[in-house]
């Protein structure tokens, strides 16, 4: 009886749990409409050049992008006013207003999308803009600043219409195929053990599930544990591992080089706040760091993959569109690359710390959802380590063939490996102005080795000792380079090589040191033989070659924690040792 009561407590917990997750998406994602748009109308400051009014494009019916084939050009019906015609025959998904010249002297006051019997207000305050368009708040309008071409403000949330919950039956089966999924996964996984509970425990355990939440939550979760904490920290702890010092010492380079090396200096710290997690986990997390606490990564990964892919679902239901299952799409408010790193060690810890079907079935889940991020490295380092399990254990077999088999009928990842092994995309890179952005020789690879000519390309002199400075200012040096390129649509990227990035920013001297933090992790790996530890340093060291993973504080976050506490639980006697000391003072 007591069986049957946990097990429908459980249920029950799961489908509330499903209920409000995607009642939440549907709610900040979509807007519902009832009948098709028909036009959309701005209201924009007088006396406007023709060039200066934008032209609208639309994702539309079950496609995924913007549709650049169609574009809907507005035209003036009364002073100020601007209206596009928009065929009533395609259902509007999204919805986009480009600027095609830079311009200084432009300002919205309205937009509003109408059907045939009604009028919806958009609220200006909450579209969305990219880096070469600015909004600012000004005599009940907004002031845009438009910096470049192809510039554009997006609105706010999609849209979807009565007629698409036709065959809502259809969303019945794979819900409940997922309430399955997620009652055995439950079943199988182990007990979070993070006994005694304490400040340090909870505090942690916060900090772990919120590493990849929406960015106040984490922010808040480490100025929470640091301050409850503050007491704990111990200088004998930090300086016990010279990673601890070699990773606030990576901090101190770019601190000193944002101060004295980079134009801006203190005018521009926007690196600094996002480096300063560093500085931070670097000092408290040495004298707190358990093992217990990694537990806390896969349950992670398996609640936001879960939720993802919840709202997947829907998405895949809503357009009709089963690529809705892959990489950003799947992902949505997570960089899929980032939320790999994630689902990487989740792997790596179950398949160490877990045994037979138990281990199989969290694999092969978490392999799932890294499958939909389609991160073409982190995919291929995870199958090395189903493999490596294979050679010690053949019922491992078991796992592989589901995941070949899913691997082989979900399309997007095929494409995605087929893009960068196409060696005729490679000519671009002789290529001294590139026609088209949108050329499709430009992939995952050939945008990488431009991206680090590009940036290595603006170094000279004193620049390889000491860098070109780690503030926006060097941003632009690569934007501009981009821009001449003709690659429009890229012009915002970083290098996309931590190797590169870091030496391009802050010359040799940083990139000493950050070479030095994963060879001495995996030096330490080998010496204890830390399995756990040699895995993450070997995969850092190669990320680091395709992902600028210091680029966002997710992968900040991630890395510097997982490191601090892998490495300070290495010899968990010493450790014991400096805690109870520091308890007894």
């Amino acid at each position: 009886m007591k069986v049957k009561q946990r097990f429908l407590s459980i249920l029950l917990i799961i489908i509330v749990s499903f209920s409000i997750g995607l009642g939440a998406y549907i709610f900040k994602t979509y807007t519902v409409l009832d009948e098709n748009i028909t036009a959309i109308e701005i209201v924009l400051n007088s006396h406007l050049t023709k060039d200066a009014v934008p032209i609208t494009y639309a994702v539309k019916d079950e496609s995924k992008k913007i549709d650049f084939t169609t574009p809907y050009f507005y035209k003036n019906e009364a002073d100020s006013t601007y209206t596009a015609n928009i065929s009533g025959n395609s259902k509007i998904r999204r919805v986009r207003l480009y600027f095609e010249k830079p311009s200084k002297n432009l300002a919205i006051y309205s937009i509003k999308l109408k059907s045939e019997n009604k009028i919806r207000d958009i609220k200006l305050s909450e579209i969305k803009t990219v880096d070469r368009l600015k909004l600012k708040g000004s005599n009940n309008g907004y002031a845009i600043d438009v910096r470049g071409q192809h510039a554009f403000i997006e609105l706010p949330k999609g849209y979807i219409y009565s007629s698409d919950f036709n065959n809502v039956y259809l969303l019945i089966i794979p819900l409940l195929i997922l309430i399955g999924l997620a009652l055995l996964v439950i079943k199988h996984l182990k007990p979070l053990d993070l006994k005694p509970i304490s400040i340090q425990s909870v505090t942690i355990a916060v900090l772990i599930l919120s590493v990849f939440l929406p960015a106040p939550l984490y922010n808040i979760a480490l100025i929470v544990m640091a301050v409850l904490n503050v007491k704990t920290i111990s200088w004998r702890a930090i300086k016990s591992q010279k990673v601890n010092l070699l990773i606030l010492g990576f901090f101190l380079v770019y601190l000193l080089n944002n101060l004295f090396v980079s134009v801006e200096s203190f005018n521009e710290m926007s690196t600094i706040e996002r480096f300063l997690p560093l500085a931070i986990l670097g000092i408290v997390l040495p004298s707190l760091s358990d093992r217990k606490y990694l537990a806390l990564f896969p349950v992670s990964a398996l609640l936001i993959g879960f939720w993802l892919l919840l709202t997947s679902i829907f998405d895949v239901f809503i357009h009709q569109n089963f690529e809705f299952l892959s990489f950003d799409y799947f992902t949505k408010y997570l960089h899929p690359v980032y939320f790999s790193y994630l689902l990487f060690f989740s792997i790596c810890y179950v398949n160490l710390y877990y045994q037979g079907k138990s281990k199989y079935i969290l694999e092969f889940v978490l392999f799932m959802f890294l499958i939909f991020s389609g991160s073409k490295m982190v995919f291929l380092f995870s199958l090395l380590v189903i493999f490596l399990n294979v050679i010690r254990n053949k019922k491992a077999l078991f796992l592989i063939f589901p995941i070949l088999i899913v691997v082989t009928l979900f399309s997007p990842l095929k494409k995605r490996f087929n893009e960068v092994l196409n060696t005729e995309d490679l000519s671009i890179l002789k290529e001294k102005h590139i026609a088209n952005s949108n050329d499709s020789r430009i992939n995952g690879l050939t945008l990488r080795l431009i991206l680090w000519r590009e940036a290595l390309a603006t170094m000279s002199g004193a620049d390889f000792l000491l860098g070109k400075g780690v503030t926006k200012e060097t941003n632009a040096l690569l934007n501009t380079r981009l821009d001449s390129l003709g690659l429009k649509n890229h012009v915002t990227f970083n290098p996309h090589n931590q190797y590169i990035d870091t030496f391009w920013r802050t010359g040799f001297i940083g990139l000493l040191i950050l070479i030095s933090i994963p060879l001495y992790c995996f030096r330490k790996g080998l010496k204890n033989n830390d399995v756990l530890l040699i895995q993450l340093s070997l995969f850092f060291i190669a990320v680091m070659l395709s992902e600028s993973v210091f680029g966002r504080v997710n992968g900040i976050f991630f890395f510097t924690t997982l490191t601090l506490i892998l490495i300070n639980s290495s010899r968990p006697n010493e450790n014991r040792n400096i805690r109870h000391e520091r308890n007894t003072k």
